[in-house]
């Protein structure tokens, strides 16, 4: 079984750094995680904003899915996003780990979809958006 994300998200990300960062690797740690849908190209897949970012390497960003993701697909982004941002020069940390995960339910309660394998989660997207053109649809984000 593998439960289907419609709803925003917030995940609180802890690098594992030494000392605090500074104020150029928290700006430059910001830099290089609010571009990350644009950097990929995936905007219509995916918003990825910082909420928060503080000297000790704890951050949060807010996730939202545009298309029906799972919870291992939101993870794959996770990695992809801090993995190229720890990359970079400018920041001191190589490593993070995932500290906590806050949800943005709109209707709370309401059932999470349920696929059994990747054919069923194709057959329910293709039934959702029949019918639907792009240029006829809003964003909710």
């Amino acid at each position: 079984m593998t439960v289907i994300v419609q709803n925003s998200l917030d995940v609180i990300i802890a690098l594992d750094n030494v000392d605090d960062l500074n104020g150029e690797e928290i700006f430059a740690l910001a830099d290089a995680l609010d571009g990350y849908e644009v950097d990929r190209g995936i905007e219509e897949q995916i918003v990825v904003d910082i909420v928060e970012i503080s000297s000790a390497g704890v951050f949060a960003v807010h996730i939202i899915p545009k298309q029906m993701m799972t919870y291992n697909d939101i993870m794959e982004h996770i990695d992809q996003m801090v993995g190229a941002a720890l990359k970079r020069d400018d920041i001191s940390s190589k490593s993070y780990s995932v500290k906590k995960v806050l949800f943005r339910t709109k209707e709370p309660g309401k059932p999470s979809e349920t696929v059994s394998d990747i054919e069923e989660i194709k057959q329910k997207v293709d039934t959702l958006w029949k019918d639907y053109r792009k240029e006829d649809m809003r964003s909710y984000v």
